[in-house]
């Protein structure tokens, strides 16, 4: 086996006896079905680690992760992230150190007090107010490559889109839709830092199931991209995972806001654009679908 072999679950131990000698198998541990998808296959190590092992594409985000959480770890934060232990040097694994946590049921938000939704709102909006805010040194920031669709390139892209939904069918009336695109897109001035980018539910842990001190995983996805993105990805499965009716959603979104600080006036209409931009994409996709098997 050499180094461009493609890691697959059937080969990934025999990969790590090749290239983590340091390794104990014995120590391992598949963390569910997580191990055998997405970027990495993922093990529990020992009781306080996790390894992961990075898909081949995969290693520079690795990297990617481990440098941005090492230096994460020597600064005072309001959220805690998992520790790089251990890290191969051309990104073939890493082992972190494992939050004592766990993830919510996003049907948990349904069901919270006034005082559990104020805990959870300003744990995370307090934890990105920092992210997004902090000034990451050169070296951190050299692992963090800008996204490829700042919102001039979302734009361009989802006109295209609602341009090919109301080419292909009646079904859908777009009209709506393009209006608001119109009215949105004066608003959105491009910022750059560093951002999660995916800030779903189950990467957020609630260290010993307490509100007050959070957790936030799976860093592999960072870029450089303008701030409300990560409030775009985590109002997007509010409203994607709650009840329809959205009075859930905007309670969560709106009390992450309220302990959210930015000085752009321009944060709610950048929410609505992320939201907009996955409304037509999902159609987009739809429409695509049935004229390829038409």
């Amino acid at each position: 086996m050499n180094q461009t072999t493609e890691i697959k679950a059937e080969n990934v131990c025999d990969f790590l006896k090749k290239f983590a000698t340091d390794i104990s198998f014995e120590d391992l541990k598949p963390v569910s079905d997580r191990h055998r998808g997405g970027d990495n296959f993922t093990f529990y190590y020992r009781d306080d680690a996790i390894l992961k092992i990075a898909r081949n594409a995969y290693r520079s985000r690795l990297l990617k992760e481990a440098k941005l959480t090492e230096y994460l770890h020597t600064l005072s934060m309001p959220l805690t992230v998992a520790k790089p232990i251990m890290v191969h040097d051309q990104g073939f694994y890493a082992v972190f150190s494992r939050i004592k946590g766990s993830s919510l049921p996003i049907e948990a938000l349904e069901k919270f007090t006034t005082r559990k939704l104020e805990s959870f709102g300003k744990s995370l909006g307090t934890s990105l107010t920092f992210l997004h805010n902090h000034k990451f040194p050169d070296e951190v920031l050299d692992h963090i490559p800008h996204a490829d669709d700042p919102f001039a390139v979302a734009i361009r892209n989802t006109s295209q889109q609602l341009a090919f939904i109301a080419e292909n069918t009646a079904e859908v009336d777009t009209n709506r839709w393009r209006e608001k695109l119109e009215n949105l897109q004066e608003t959105l001035d491009q910022r750059w830092t560093v951002v999660h980018t995916d800030l779903q539910i189950n990467h957020l842990f609630f260290v010993q199931a307490d509100l007050e001190q959070l957790a936030i995983i799976d860093w592999a996805d960072a870029l450089l991209h303008d701030p409300a993105i990560d409030l775009s990805e985590f109002a997007i499965e509010m409203y994607s995972d709650l009840p329809p009716d959205g009075i859930v959603a905007k309670k969560v979104i709106d009390v992450v806001l309220k302990y959210y600080q930015t000085d752009d006036t321009a944060i709610i209409e950048k929410i609505e654009f992320g939201l907009l931009v996955f409304q037509i994409g999902r159609a987009y996709r739809w429409v695509k679908n049935s004229v390829d098997q038409s």
